[in-house]
């Protein structure tokens, strides 16, 4: 009766492991994505067939440029020859970026924070892994890190002079407000444009209130510092955490190295 008893329990843990790992595995989503480099000089492109994808999950804070940031998943090398990756994921939102280290006699280095001479994509929105399905990103072209960037670098103090620790300094695209409902004696109100769509390099500020951004493209950009990821303009909300423009826009071309100092509470 006992041997029956025994029998019967272990019967029922397979079934649940079986039934368990269908699960898990039915809670996985497929990420594919074909990755190149696209010669500026002649156009010609090649497959990179050697790169890491590392993703973080979306609920925690995105992996800032300077730092190396844990990751959730880094799936690779490859080793491929066409350049097209897919990998089975667990379905969720994730920061994502593709990176193909700087070849040293012939093997890629180990996975670690870009540099010069790495090739590597990235978006600062997160992408969505559904479960059961595929998301296909299409063709990506990495862009060499750091070759001739553009830098900007400052310090983030109060109006004291207190240099201010911690702080998220980012370039936007785009003002942070935008006058909305405009008429010749004024506008209604202003909107917050300051998602986090349409900013293409964010960093922390170190203890002494300084930080430095890298950025791939020419351009005017918008500097903003905040004590929070999300900060809105609402002025009607005081607990809501606000940022703090630099003092005008900055316009950049490749290789400018521009100091941009803020002052903010």
């Amino acid at each position: 009766m006992k041997t029956k008893l025994w029998a019967t329990q272990i019967s029922l843990v397979i079934v649940m492991t079986i039934f368990s790992v269908g699960l898990a595995k039915a809670a996985d989503g497929t990420l594919k994505v074909t990755f190149k480099y696209k010669d500026p000089a002649t156009g010609v492109e090649q497959n990179l067939n050697s790169g890491f994808i590392y993703l973080r999950d979306a609920a925690k804070p995105p992996p800032m440029e300077k730092f190396f940031s844990k990751a959730g998943f880094i799936l690779g090398p490859a080793n491929l020859w066409n350049g097209k990756y897919s990998y089975n994921i667990p379905a969720g939102q994730y920061y994502i970026r593709i990176l193909q280290r700087k070849l040293v006699a012939g093997t890629p280095r180990p996975y670690g924070p870009p540099e010069a001479g790495d090739l590597t994509w990235f978006q600062t929105t997160p992408i969505t892994i559904t479960a059961n399905a595929t998301l296909d990103l299409g063709t990506k072209y990495a862009l060499p890190f750091s070759s001739s960037p553009v830098t900007i670098t400052g310090t983030v103090k109060s109006s004291s002079g207190t240099p201010l620790e911690g702080r998220y300094v980012r370039a936007q695209t785009e003002p942070c407000v935008a006058p909305l409902n405009c008429t010749d004696t004024g506008c209604e109100q202003y909107g917050n444009e300051c998602g986090p769509t349409k900013f293409p390099a964010q960093q922390t500020t170190d203890a002494d209130g300084k930080y430095t951004l890298l950025l791939a493209d020419s351009g005017t950009y918008y500097i903003y510092t905040s004590p929070c990821l999300m900060a809105g303009h609402n002025q009607n909300d005081q607990t809501r955490c606000r940022y703090a423009a630099a003092p005008a826009a900055v316009t950049v071309i490749t290789g400018d190295m521009v100091t941009v100092d803020i002052v903010a509470e």
